[in-house]
């Protein structure tokens, strides 16, 4: 019998430090929040998800197990995006029992913008393995969600600013008869690429301000 290990979700909020413009960092914040819902059969069948400006079109599946009326869902908030999978909605109750991984990309329309952090999340029943997601863009990297545990603790994982994501999220279930997932999160945090009439400008106010200190410093 599986005991659900549920936890409360809180989406991350706060801003990712990246470098640009000599350290001085820019990011883009919003109160919006927007998302599109699709189920698994709809989206393996070519059937893209998109909100602003991202687009996660589903690529490959080893083994995954999930069911055609599961949920898959593109969610933005605050500026930052999230895809979760369901397993267990109304029309499909059950718990994902597989060991099985499945790919998709994640890709960022507007030239102006970036992924630059990466978080994972789950919701698994009480003794569950193991949750991993990896990225077809920078090897080497890898974050493991175990028995349920949100990867970093709190915030984002930086990354090089990518406009392109492959990503693959990968179940490790020793134990099907009794264990399953119930919920996985993959969250982006983006930066928006300042125009190169506020980076002029940026640059003058920085300026203006250096002659007048030392003015006052002679």
């Amino acid at each position: 019998m599986m005991t659900t290990n549920k936890l409360t979700k809180t989406f991350a909020s706060g801003s990712l430090a990246i470098g640009v413009l000599a350290g001085a960092v820019l990011t883009a914040t919003s109160a919006s929040a927007a998302s599109v819902m699709s189920t698994w059969g709809q989206w393996t069948s070519g059937t893209a998800l998109q909100v602003g400006d991202k687009k996660v079109t589903f690529v490959s599946e080893n083994g995954f197990g999930a069911n055609a009326l599961d949920d898959v869902e593109l969610m933005e908030m605050g500026g930052d995006y999230y895809f979760i999978y369901d397993a267990t909605t109304l029309a499909s109750p059950d718990a994902n029992i597989s060991s099985g991984s499945f790919t998709y990309t994640i890709e960022v329309t507007d030239p102006n913008k970036s992924i630059v952090g990466v978080d994972l999340d789950s919701t698994v029943s009480s003794n569950y393995g193991t949750v991993t997601e990896t990225f077809g863009e920078i090897p080497g990297l890898s974050l493991v969600s175990t028995n349920g545990s949100q990867v970093p603790s709190s915030g984002f994982i930086p990354i090089v600013p990518q406009t392109l994501l492959t990503v693959t999220n990968t179940l490790s279930n020793p134990d099907a008869s009794t264990q399953g997932l119930f919920q996985l999160q993959n969250s982006f945090h983006q930066t928006t690429v300042p125009e190169p009439g506020t980076i002029l400008g940026l640059l003058a106010v920085g300026g203006l301000g250096m002659v007048s200190r030392f003015k006052k410093q002679k």
